[in-house]
């Protein structure tokens, strides 16, 4: 399943990061339901393409995509993820 997100041109940075909320809880209520999700920025590019097709009107600018489905083998991930270590570091919250 393919979703389309857009939001109207007028909203300002506040109502993006809410946007960008929004996302987020998408993809993990996907996930709950044992789903997995993928946000691809790529289809804001295609904004001509997606609007007659979609009746997208000109007042909503087209964000991203949202690529939602079931593993084709279940329980495995289609890429690899990379452990937290590897990209964060915690500082202060000694267990």
């Amino acid at each position: 399943m393919g979703l389309i997100v857009t939001i109207n041109r007028r909203l300002e940075a506040g109502s993006w990061l809410d946007l960008g909320m929004f996302v987020q809880n998408v993809m993990l209520a996907a996930a709950g339901r044992g789903l997995q999700s993928c946000p691809q920025e790529t289809f804001s590019k295609y904004h001509r393409i997606l609007r007659p097709l979609l009746s997208i009107p000109e007042e909503q600018i087209v964000v991203c995509g949202i690529s939602v489905g079931k593993p084709a083998v279940e329980g495995q991930r289609l890429m690899p993820r990379a452990h937290v270590d590897e990209f964060a570091t915690f500082l202060g919250l000694d267990a």
